[in-house]
């Protein structure tokens, strides 16, 4: 017991740190844009993200989930749209490409997989910057940096040493995801992907369905997990990318924990769910 605590208490060290450059460098570039630049700079930035799907969508297919924890941090903030965060979270891959590789697929099976899963999420990111209804989720339409920081209480008011404010921001939120990542890690070494693997193997008519609500999980468990299922044929390729596209990592915890807008938070839930199941049939028809 003592061993497997230790696992989990590495692994979630590990994955924190692994994310601690990402968030560093977010944060920097947050605090640039709020004291170096005009608001009128902040503007024409937010309005130049038309392409922030097709961007994002490509982005997020480097492994791990450092991408889409700093995109929950721009979106926060109205530095991206809602088709970017989108796109980024549908296609972070976090741990299943190196899974895939180690595992010993083919280049044109891994090609085929990646190439689904960037085409799901730009498809998704544009046509929802284009046409999902205002009062739905709220889009926003210039940058919020100031109110983010007060909302943090993050001591920021130094213009001169941004460095400094971008770590203590950094350093709050990395505290946070290293004491929930030890929650869920445990949890899935507890009996979790037991109980996981055997709904998905026993219910296969619903796997679709099980795969994407599992991707919702905020840890890289799950993209380990459905990988590896695929890998030994208990699953099939849709249900792998259902459950990995509704899979941002920890990407999501982060918008959860610094959105103050929780409904909009449980809408961009949903619609991570929704997506993964609906593209995860269409892939289907691809295997």
């Amino acid at each position: 017991m003592f061993k497997v605590g230790m696992d989990v208490l590495m692994d979630s060290l590990y994955e924190t740190l692994a994310l601690f450059p990402y968030l560093f460098l977010t944060y920097l570039a947050l605090e640039f844009l709020e004291h170096k630049m005009s608001r009128k700079t902040l503007t024409y930035i937010r309005k130049s993200g038309k392409y922030g799907p097709i961007i994002g969508g490509i982005l997020g297919l480097i492994p791990q989930c450092g991408f889409s924890v700093a995109a929950a941090n721009l979106y926060t903030t109205g530095i991206i749209t809602l088709g970017a965060l989108l796109a980024i979270f549908l296609s972070t891959s976090d741990e299943m490409l190196p899974i895939l590789v180690s595992g010993g697929v083919g280049v044109q099976i891994i090609t085929k997989i990646l190439c689904l899963k960037v085409f799901f999420a730009i498809i998704s990111g544009v046509l929802i910057d284009m046409f999902l209804p205002q009062k739905f989720i709220r889009h926003k339409r210039e940058p919020e940096i100031e109110a983010f920081c007060k909302r943090e209480n993050c001591l920021c008011e130094d213009k001169d040493n941004i460095w400094h404010s971008a770590f203590k921001h950094t350093e709050k939120i990395s505290l946070f995801i290293f004491f929930f990542s030890l929650i869920i890690n445990a949890l899935f070494v507890l009996g979790g992907r037991e109980t996981i693997h055997s709904m998905l193997v026993g219910f296969p008519i619903f796997s679709k369905f099980i795969a994407a609500a599992v991707g919702l999980i905020p840890s890289c468990y799950p993209s380990v997990l459905l990988s590896q299922l695929y890998l030994d044929n208990a699953i099939s390729l849709g249900t792998m990318i259902a459950g990995t596209l509704s899979n941002a990592g920890l990407g999501y915890f982060v918008l959860y924990r610094v959105n103050p807008d929780k409904r909009e938070n449980l809408r961009i839930l949903a619609l991570l769910y929704v997506l993964g199941v609906g593209f995860g049939i269409i892939a289907e028809l691809f295997a």
